[in-house]
């Protein structure tokens, strides 16, 4: 495979990739939630017809239920969960990895778009190369945008309480909390931005710091914030499922309710991969052309 043009980097250009991805995803998901589903349904709220909607009805008096008699429990699921977490992580990068690597390189004529066993090979092996950089990134990321919160926290702790303009410290509470989230999207943009660079000029993680910096010097709100208008399609979807959901209503009789559900949530995770496909592929054209 060779590497596309900048105009050529197109998200749409690789269904095969976004399903595959997506296929992984709800894989590594059922494995993660069986372990919870399974003591949900031993405390007797799997065996009501309204599943674990329960749990939240009320003020959420069934939750706290649960976690009393079953806090044990939990808690040893907890512990037993944190390796799995730990694979998360790497499966998420892994997943990048792929998406950046099947994004950047030109699939073979004439199969445009699928991706033959030949090429799938070649895509893993290449994307492999980049996961140990990318799981750095991520838990850099993750402690930076962690800091990032707590110190908005610390910050909005110390705005005084006014008792007689109550209103100002509310909107000077919110304003901080605003900055944060701000400055923490921002730093999630330009790891995305430092993750293609990586991938697209086959650079070590220090130079990709650095054309991705460049990058940001000189489009600045491309570099930190273009993955907005994809995450709020992403949003859009999600909120058009979850009200699609709540109309089907899986307390009622009818199995067909279950699956349907399903299916609406395996469209959002595809639409979420698609999302960071379309974004990844923008972040590609950016390092390709600017740094």
């Amino acid at each position: 495979m060779n590497a596309l043009g900048p105009g050529e980097i197109r998200a749409r250009r690789r269904p095969g990739l976004v399903l595959g991805v997506a296929s992984l995803r709800l894989l590594f998901g059922f494995f993660l939630a069986w372990p919870l589903s399974s003591l949900l349904a031993a405390s007797g709220v799997g065996l009501r017809p309204e599943g674990d909607r329960l749990l939240f009805e009320g003020g959420g008096y069934l939750l706290l239920d649960v976690l009393r008699l079953r806090g044990a429990e939990l808690e040893a699921v907890a512990r037993g969960l944190l390796p799995v977490l730990g694979l998360g992580l790497l499966l998420t990068a892994a997943c990048n990895a792929a998406l950046l690597v099947g994004l950047n390189q030109a699939p073979e004529a004439p199969l445009r778009g699928r991706l033959r066993l030949r090429e799938l090979r070649e895509l893993l092996a290449r994307a492999s190369e980049h996961v140990p950089a990318l799981v750095v990134l991520g838990v850099g990321t993750a402690l930076a945008q962690l800091l990032l919160i707590l110190g908005g926290s610390i910050a909005v702790a110390a705005v005084p309480e006014s008792l007689a303009e109550p209103v100002k410290s509310t909107l000077a509470q919110l304003a901080i909390w605003f900055l944060a989230a701000v400055a923490a999207g921002g730093v999630g943009g330009f790891s995305d931005l430092v993750k293609a660079s990586l991938v697209r000029h086959e650079s070590r993680l220090v130079e990709a710091l650095s054309r991705a910096w460049q990058c940001l010097l000189r489009r600045p709100v491309r570099a930190s914030f273009g993955w907005i208008p994809y995450a709020l399609v992403f949003l859009l979807v999600a909120l058009l499922a979850t009200q699609l959901s709540q109309l089907i209503d899986v307390s009622r009789p009818g199995a067909w309710r279950v699956w349907l559900v399903f299916a609406v949530h395996q469209l959002v995770v595809v639409t979420s991969v698609a999302a960071r496909s379309a974004w990844y592929a923008r972040a590609l054209r950016v390092v390709a052309t600017e740094a």
